[in-house]
């Protein structure tokens, strides 16, 4: 959930200014959606939005089969969601490895909150409703990406509105409860979350990376890269990159869903935030803040977080079931040098429990707190910060985290901007690192050249071309 935005530009390749002053935010970008900017990137392949009805719902008769329940998409087109699409309940959206999609046409909505009604144009949603399914298998050769639809060298955070799946898993909150960050949906669109089913499946996403997404509705009211809404543990999300978002990378409202492989680089607000009784695991995690992204504020000073995660947004806090995430193997790395445009490693709080272990902290000015009755384990981890304040004393406080950490054995392993090419290899411990071969996103003693994030991820992705 993000806060405010301090005024602060994506670096392009290609000069680009975008100046939007939004409730209490300001960036370059605030992710509304309300830029009429170039209507093609120049893809390699042919466009074609993805057939909705006037209401926006993702239509099963375009494929030539309207009764087998899946929408087949193809790898040799440019699938373009205009507006807020809905993949309707009962219905799959199958999205075949090496496609790619992006946003299409601009369309206007009305959203309201505490009896304000705005105006909006939005475009390059996807919301996968309750009872439907998700089916974008990539591979390491072939990725599905969701991305800007703007030229290299003009692209910018919230060029694309976000990834959102609902599911019927247990949360905290009344099932009658929106997701948030969406408009007024149309009569018969449901995109409430949440229910007694923590098996249900709303698909499978894996080798897929979200560039450039995130939508602010209202202050505290936006899309996300990737956003989960109750998603039960039947459904499969692995090997998932979300970068530059205007808002998180990933938020879990609530559910059951299990996760491993996941990359968020270059984000706003936080890399990983839960909510509202999330309880599943994430093994294999790498969260990367960029100098040249904008960074969220709250009250004048940063709120940008390798995690934040809270029980609910209102006191007490004490709705079941508790917000719980166990967080395994995660490299969190925030600036090689002390810098006020991050906060926290980790940020637990409003009565939220935690589980994390064997996991890589560094580079932020400060560790780990524990706020408003949070509790958990913090275990086995290695801990940097650039202030020896918070819930864990860190290992270390050193003026250059990597002189601690030593992680790659040329380079740096901190994201400086999207036009860098990132080598994934620094991520890899060095023999002599203090961090143990049980600890961290990428094992001590991987070969290079051999990490998980090798082939599918992409940090260029201002100078992409697709």
């Amino acid at each position: 959930m993000v806060k405010q935005i301090k005024n602060a530009g994506l670096v392009a390749i290609v000069a680009a200014a975008f100046l939007v002053t939004s409730c209490r935010k300001e960036q370059s970008n605030d992710g509304s959606g309300n830029y009429d900017r170039a209507a093609s990137a120049g893809f390699t392949n042919p466009t074609q939005s993805i057939a909705i009805d006037v209401n926006g719902v993702i239509q099963d008769n375009f494929d030539g089969n309207a009764t087998d329940n899946i929408i087949n998409l193809t790898s040799n087109k440019v699938w373009l969601i205009d507006g807020v699409s809905y993949v309707p309940s009962g219905k799959t959206l199958k999205i075949p490895a090496g496609s790619i999609l992006s946003s299409g046409a601009f369309k206007s909505y009305t959203a309201t909150e505490g009896g304000v009604t705005i105006n909006k144009n939005i475009r390059g949603v996807l919301v996968v409703v309750k009872g439907a399914m998700l089916d974008a298998q990539g591979t390491e050769a072939l990725p599905i990406v969701f991305t800007s639809p703007n030229a290299p060298g003009s692209r910018a955070a919230g060029d694309f509105g976000g990834v959102i799946l609902l599911g019927d898993a247990d949360t905290n909150q009344p099932n009658t409860t929106v997701i948030e960050g969406l408009p007024t949906p149309p009569t018969g669109v449901d995109i409430t979350y949440g229910g007694s089913d923590n098996v249900d499946n709303s698909g499978i996403l894996k080798y897929v990376r979200i560039e450039y997404p995130g939508l602010v509705l209202f202050a505290n009211n936006e899309i996300n890269g990737l956003t989960l809404g109750g998603v039960g543990s039947g459904t499969t999300l692995n090997h998932i990159q979300v970068t530059y978002s205007a808002d998180d990378s990933f938020e879990f409202f609530g559910g059951t869903v299990n996760a491993t492989y996941l990359v968020a680089a270059g984000g706003d607000d936080d890399d990983f935030d839960f909510d509202f009784g999330y309880t599943g695991t994430i093994q294999y995690a790498v969260g990367l803040k960029a100098l040249s992204s904008t960074h969220s504020t709250s009250g004048g000073v940063s709120d940008a977080n390798g995690i934040e995660s809270d029980n609910e947004k209102a006191a007490p806090y004490t709705n079941t079931p508790k917000t719980l995430p166990v967080l395994r193997n995660f490299t969190l790395l925030g600036t090689s040098s002390n810098n006020s445009v991050l906060k926290l490693g980790a940020r637990f709080r409003r009565n939220t429990n935690f589980d994390i272990q064997n996991s890589v902290i560094g580079g932020y000015p400060n560790g780990v707190t524990t706020e408003d009755l949070a509790t958990g384990t913090f275990s086995s981890n290695i801990l940097h910060a650039y202030s020896a304040t918070g819930a864990y004393t860190p290992a270390s406080t050193a003026s250059s985290a990597n002189t601690y950490l030593l992680l790659g054995t040329s380079g740096t392993p901190f994201y400086t901007d999207h036009s860098t090419a990132y080598n994934v290899n620094t991520l890899i411990p060095r023999s002599t690192s203090p961090i143990p071969a049980t600890a961290g996103a990428v094992a001590k003693g991987t070969a290079s050249g051999a990490t998980w994030l090798k082939n599918w991820t992409v940090f260029t992705t201002q100078t992409k071309v697709y």
